[in-house]
């Protein structure tokens, strides 16, 4: 398996975790030491490709447009 497979995968059985304990009205979830830095290092590989995705978009926000005028009149 590949790690953004793995990655999903523990992302996804987290939130079946989280979705069971609300259907049955718990207050509290637990999860062992194991499946709690499975979940850190997923969220962390996924903050980080949201950086990377970031990074590398171009910046539209400073975009010039160019405009030219020809001096006519207004219509």
């Amino acid at each position: 398996m590949s790690t953004k497979i793995d990655d999903t995968l523990h992302l996804k059985n987290f939130i079946n975790d989280v979705n069971r304990a609300d259907n049955s009205r718990q207050k509290t979830v637990q999860i062992d030491i194991e499946t709690a830095k499975r979940l850190r290092n997923a969220l962390t590989n996924l903050l980080l490709d949201i950086v990377a995705v970031k990074t590398n978009k171009p910046d539209t926000t400073n975009d010039v447009t160019d405009v030219n005028m020809d001096g006519g009149t207004f219509k």
